[in-house]
């Protein structure tokens, strides 16, 4: 008698931003979510719009993801909240969730889906910081020039250059990742690629270093390429 294995869940990344109008989760909605969910390789990206109940509204939250001049715009539409959740709870299911202070984003989505589930964490019980993530880089980077130099200012130079507590888009300059623009920081899609990315700089080695002699070969000559405008 043959029995066949059970096919493994992917393993799915999900870099997740909220932008929301305060910060107590159990008095203030979530209403706009980004997903960019990757699997096998691949980035699907998520965007939900629920409107907010703006009753106990911080007026400083508000203007700092500019709510009122964005939701105003001709373009703008809500999703229905109910398909908004069953979709975005079905793309998080398994996920381990990534984002910056995403333990935040973590707890407004479980309020938003204690509203329609029992079991309102659908995700990993893991969540990764990206933060966290790329200055445990850095530090690292530090221990090995230590023993490289045999000088332990290295720790002190990393400690100056991301300060305490860490400043996200200071850590994000220095694992060489531009922090989203001004025109649309705080934006859940724009913030959730910039996760994507720092997190990506620490944990994926570059393409160059990756890449086959036939790959490098092939990026020699599209570079080229678009250098010559297709003309070699």
């Amino acid at each position: 008698m043959s029995h066949t294995r059970p096919t493994k869940k992917p393993k799915l990344l999900a870099f997740v931003d909220t932008e929301t109008i305060g910060l107590d989760p159990f008095l203030h909605d979530a209403w706009e979510i980004a997903v960019i969910l990757r699997a096998d390789g691949r980035d699907e990206e998520h965007v939900f719009r629920i409107k907010p109940d703006l009753l106990n509204a911080d007026p400083q939250a508000l203007k700092i993801n500019r709510y009122h001049e964005r939701t105003s715009a001709p373009d703008w539409t809500w999703d229905d909240p109910h398909t908004a959740a069953t979709r975005l709870y079905s793309i998080l299911d398994g996920a381990v969730l990534v984002g910056s202070n995403v333990a935040f984003d973590a707890e407004m989505l479980t309020h938003l889906f204690g509203r329609y589930y029992d079991q309102p964490r659908p995700w990993h019980y893991r969540t990764v910081d990206i933060v966290t993530l790329a200055v445990g880089s850095l530090y690292g980077r530090a221990s090995e020039r230590t023993r490289q130099d045999c000088d332990a200012t290295w720790y002190s130079k990393v400690a100056r250059a991301v300060g305490w507590p860490w400043k996200s888009h200071d850590v994000s300059m220095h694992v060489r990742i531009e922090p989203p623009a001004p025109d649309v920081r705080h934006t859940a899609l724009a913030d959730a690629r910039w996760a994507r990315d720092v997190h990506d700089a620490v944990i994926v080695p570059d393409a160059f270093y990756a890449a086959s002699d036939e790959q490098l070969a092939e990026m020699a000559g599209d570079a080229l390429s678009r250098l010559h405008g297709g003309q070699l």
